[in-house]
């Protein structure tokens, strides 16, 4: 192999070297948040808020409409699939084998036969048999193909090129890979490949880890011995260091086997496998060259060195991106016995080896592993037994959680392939193989069916939890309790738990269940806890609402997200609960579609009494009442907007809304004709209450407030309610000097339908107009108005049809007319058909004149 060559081959390896170590530092900012990511459940619960109108014997009145307070928990789902932390392990895999293949045929015949031990164990631990491709040869097959890639370089042709060696490996596995993938009776063959052969990988990363284990001893032996002033200085410093650095995977060991309390928050198996990583690439020159294994150095430390690096975390970050714990902790358990087994090995060797030179202050660290009296690979053959000896003790731990790990990839790819009986086995396989493990216990309890499974479903979660402190499956332990309506155990269940001190999403359903049971000073301090979080942050608000009367709303300008809608929805619902008035903000949907949680926010808008914002508020309720996707809404839009309406003082509109809101509801229209009761109440018309009151019961509105209103108005004494819209009027004419002939006119129409219910002044307004010269139409248009809110009106009716004379709709006017008869006696009608005929005479010689 040329310079140029292996400097490209340096460049590749490093590059995939460092994308691998990018994305396992992405696994651990991410965390488990990509396969199992946070959701949120809103629960909109109502809150009675009186919009009081008037007073009853001395009493505020009027009618309870239902707020809406978001209160949101957090939750999990099921497990996802994701397919690219396994596609990214099978493509970095493949290259470690062509890489490992292609290096083989360099190597001299004992290295060569040592390595190929190890491959044709990786490659019998594919499992390739299992795919049920040629059953009975494939895995002969596979093994004669690498033969044929590595021994016929090392033995016949051992000055091929380097690329024709490459390319050779490449073939082999490609076309294997080829079969595998396009094999008709294998869905998803890469994955199927990978999850059955997860231990080949495995051996590779377990046999990379135990070659740089005691390379850390190394390093501080080099830098301990190197720059000391004297040889007893330099052996004083590497007995304190080393001993320290053996002492940490010493307790990282006894506080993963439950026999130390020490807590080890400050280092973790990733930092000594990052460190061992660094120190095996810094001695790598002085390790390998006394090992003679036929190749040049450049080639170990250029490219297998770094496509074992790519391997390990690649497939580290493969675990944590899918949450394979099982396959986690053995990785962990790998770094943790062979840095304690080599480092404690490898520390006495150095003491007992070079502590005559050292006190002689001689430069013994390029000697390190020459072995000068004890042979450098009896030390290597001790730390191997030590290492194998911590497994035993462990009962093979890592090795049943690595096929833990197995099992649990099959479950979920048999969970992607609708195969959910197969999927059940394996799982069930894999907790039989690690009791503990989160995947597949989380993965039971969410394809619990059956009774029996459902009742089991505590036990698997509180089985993870008892292994280590994870946030999910206790927030899934306590949403168990709460779905079956056992609230006492679901805040047991969070009070008792380790999470509460990591997890926001723990702290926030804690608060949320002392909430449940009225620990509002309880759910306020773990809402509190949680600053910056959007969910707790509206939690808060909601609180606060059942202190309205004693919470100074100014605090809630104090969070940081005020715009979030579940945070918006409970803050408006405090503002009208003090009756203040607070900023509308919403950006409306292009599409004009209408999510649940903006309605709940247009609904709590517009109760407000104090309503600077109400016309913004109307025109985005007409912008989204105008889509018909938005037509399940419809009804609570409309009631929403009469009162936001009446609350405008735009009365006429207020009815007009209304009715429509009853006509949608059909049958239910039971709170909406008691909503009309209360405001024909409040401008005066009592026949109209009456009769909407009837209507209200005939629809089985059985609300208490009903018949509290009715009790109310059997004791009224002094009734009077009446519609006054005069000022308004007033107000116009006083500005009428400041404004043009168009502008007055456009004000006195819009006088003319605010208010049918006061008869007076809106033909008193009527009048002036004609009176200005405006369109007839214009009159005609504002009567029709008014009457259909004030239908049982003589004095609106009687200028209704007098108008009809005008524009010369006499049957419109002989319709209204029969209704005129039915309301007045004999001689007034009389007396007002003799004045209605005299006017369509006098406007047919206005014609004919003109």
């Amino acid at each position: 192999m040329n310079h140029q060559q292996l400097k490209f081959i340096r460049n590749i390896s490093w590059a995939l070297a460092f994308g691998c170590i990018l994305m396992f530092i992405y696994a651990l900012w991410v965390g488990d948040n990509l396969a199992l990511p946070w959701q949120v459940e809103a629960t909109f619960k109502t809150r009675p808020l009186l919009l009081d109108y008037f007073t009853i014997n001395g009493e505020p009145s009027g009618v309870y409409v239902d707020q809406l307070l978001s209160w949101q928990q957090y939750f999990t789902e099921d497990i996802q699939f994701l397919a690219w932390p396994e596609n990214i392990l099978a493509i970095v895999f493949a290259i470690a084998m062509i890489s490992i293949t292609t290096i083989a045929s360099y190597l001299e015949r004992f290295t060569y036969f040592l390595l190929s031990g190890v491959i044709v164990l990786m490659l019998t631990q594919l499992r390739l048999e299992e795919l049920g491709i040629v059953p009975d040869y494939i895995m002969y097959i596979v093994l004669l193909g690498y033969a044929l890639c590595t021994y016929t370089f090392q033995s016949f042709l051992p000055n091929t090129k380097f690329w024709i060696r490459i390319t050779s490996s490449t073939l082999f596995y490609g076309i294997l890979g080829l079969i595998i993938v396009t094999a008709d009776h294998i869905q998803y063959g890469h994955w199927v490949l990978i999850s059955w052969g997860i231990l080949s990988p495995m051996i590779l990363i377990a046999l990379f880890i135990v070659f740089i284990a005691g390379d850390n001893i190394y390093s501080i032996f080099r830098i301990t011995t190197s720059g000391a002033s004297s040889g007893k200085n330099g052996l004083i410093h590497y007995g304190i260091a080393g001993l320290i650095y053996v002492a940490l995977p010493a307790l990282l060991f006894l506080q993963r086997t439950g026999n130390t309390d020490i807590d080890l928050s400050f280092i973790s198996p990733e930092a000594l496998l990052l460190l061992s990583i660094f120190s095996g690439y810094w001695s790598l020159k002085e390790k390998v060259e006394p090992m003679k294994l036929g190749i040049e150095v450049s080639i170990v430390r250029d490219w297998l060195y770094p496509i074992g690096t790519a391997l390990t975390f690649g497939f580290w970050a493969f675990a944590k991106l899918t949450i394979n714990d099982s396959q986690e902790n053995a990785m962990e358990w790998l770094i943790i016995l062979s840095h304690l087994a080599f480092g404690a090995a490898f520390y006495v060797y150095a003491l007992i080896n070079f502590l005559p030179p050292l006190l002689e202050n001689l430069k013994i660290w390029p000697l390190f592993y020459q072995g000068l009296r004890t042979p450098i690979l009896m030390v290597r053959l001790m730390s191997f037994a030590l290492f194998l000896g911590g497994i035993f003790y462990l009962e093979n731990r890592p090795y049943y959680q690595a096929k833990a790990g197995q099992y649990a990839m099959l479950a979920s790819l048999g969970e992607k392939s609708g195969k959910t009986l197969l999927a059940d086995q394996f799982y069930q396989q894999s907790v039989f193989y690690d009791f503990y493990n989160f995947k597949a216990n989380y993965s039971l309890t969410r394809m619990a069916e059956r009774e029996l499974e459902i009742n089991k479903i505590p036990e698997k979660l509180f089985a993870v939890l008892r292994g280590n402190s994870n946030p999910k499956s206790r927030v899934a332990y306590a949403r168990f309790f709460n779905k079956r309506n056992e609230p006492f155990r679901e805040l047991d269940a969070l009070m008792e738990s380790r999470e509460i001190f990591e997890s926001e999403e723990v702290r926030n359903n804690l608060g949320i269940a002392h909430y449940g049971y009225t620990n509002y000073d309880s759910a306020l301090v773990y809402f509190r806890l949680n600053p910056g979080n959007i969910v707790s942050e509206g939690n808060l608000a909601a609180l606060n609402y059942d202190f309205a009367q004693t919470v100074n709303f100014d605090t809630t300008f104090s969070y940081s997200n005020p715009e979030e809608i579940n945070i918006a929805i409970n803050r408006q619902a405090l503002a009208n609960a003090q009756n203040i008035d607070i900023e509308f903000q919403h950006a409306l949907d292009p599409d004009t579609l209408l999510s649940r949680e903006n309605l709940f926010y247009l609904y709590n808008a517009a109760l407000r009494k104090q309503n600077a914002s109400g016309p913004e508020v109307l025109s985005a309720l007409d912008y989204y009442l105008s889509n018909f996707k938005n037509s399940q809404y419809s009804t609570f839009m409309l009631i929403a907007k009469s009162i936001l309406l009446y609350n405008i003082e735009k009365v006429n509109d207020a009815f007009i809304t209304l009715e429509q809101a009853i006509a949608a509801s059909g049958q239910g229209a039971g709170f909406p004709y008691f909503l009309k009761a209360v405001w024909a109440y409040d401008q005066g018309k009592a026949d109209l209450t009456i009769s909407s009151l009837e209507n209200s019961g005939k629809r089985s509105y059985d609300d208490p407030q009903l018949n509290q209103f009715i009790d109310r108005i059997k004791t009224v004494q002094d009734y009077s309610e009446v519609a006054d819209i005069s000022e308004r009027l007033s107000e116009i004419r006083n500005q009428k000097s400041t404004l043009r002939e168009t502008e007055y006119q456009d004000a006195l129409l819009q006088i003319a339908t605010l208010n049918a219910f006061d008869e007076t002044t809106t033909l008193e307004t009527l009048e002036e107009l004609k009176a200005l010269g405006v369109d007839p139409s214009h009159i005609y248009n504002s009567l029709i108005t008014s009457l259909q809110v004030n239908k049982e009106s003589i004095a609106l009716r009687q200028a209704y049809v007098l108008q009809c004379a005008v524009m010369g709709y006499s049957a419109f006017a002989e319709t209204a007319l029969s209704k005129l008869q039915e309301q007045m006696d004999p001689k007034a009608f009389a007396d007002f058909n003799f004045t209605y005929l005299q006017k369509v005479r006098e406007v047919q010689q206005q014609r004919l004149g003109n």
